[in-house]
């Protein structure tokens, strides 16, 4: 199955062929993130770690005073620097833009819900909700199945100011069995 992604900051290359593998590699691809520090942020949505260091990219819900997701701002993003004492860090805005940022829209004729991608992913869509409590919720879909994503793993290489991507891996569960999902991203060129 092939995949196309409009490519900036955050995956450097141009296409990449997006692989399918069975719920046993999620079994055994989970290991990846052993000796990381799992983030807690309150309204956590999900998290991108990375090969290279411990440092993690944080999406989490944007609630406003009224207790619904924030119209002008659903998702926020930020920085757990765990290199640095896990303080939390705003993205700059070169990282906004051109790499972990978020672009949103609020989704038709359903209240509280909206679409967004990631800047560097335009063709993975995300949908954002609460449920009847207000838990926030997030959906997307890993290996062609509706899921709730959990977290990401890119494996890179950190050799100048700009990573070299060989591949993304995306984990999940899946909404109406809550088997686990995975699906892994290679750089097509590597």
């Amino acid at each position: 199955m092939q995949k196309k992604f409009k490519i900036t900051y955050l995956f450097l290359f141009l296409i990449m062929t997006s692989f399918i593998f069975n719920d046993d590699n999620y079994q055994n691809r989970i290991k990846v993130f052993e000796g990381y520090p799992i983030p807690k942020d309150d309204k956590m949505l999900f998290y991108i770690q990375k090969s290279y260091n411990t440092n993690t990219v944080v999406y989490a819900a944007n609630i406003n005073s009224k207790g619904k997701l924030d119209p002008k701002e659903p998702v926020i993003v930020f920085w757990r620097r765990y290199q640095e004492g896990g303080h939390k860090r705003e993205l700059k805005a070169v990282e906004k833009t051109f790499g972990y940022g978020v672009k949103a829209k609020p989704l038709k004729d359903r209240e509280n819900t909206y679409v967004f991608s990631l800047v560097s992913l335009k063709d993975m869509n995300f949908v954002i909700t609460q449920d009847k409590n207000g838990h926030p919720e997030v959906a997307t879909i890993i290996n062609n199945k509706p899921a709730r994503i959990e977290k990401v793993f890119v494996t890179a290489e950190h050799v100048s100011i700009l990573p070299k991507i060989f591949a993304v891996e995306v984990f999940g569960k899946d909404i109406k069995t809550g088997k686990p999902l995975y699906e892994k991203i290679v750089n097509k060129e590597e």
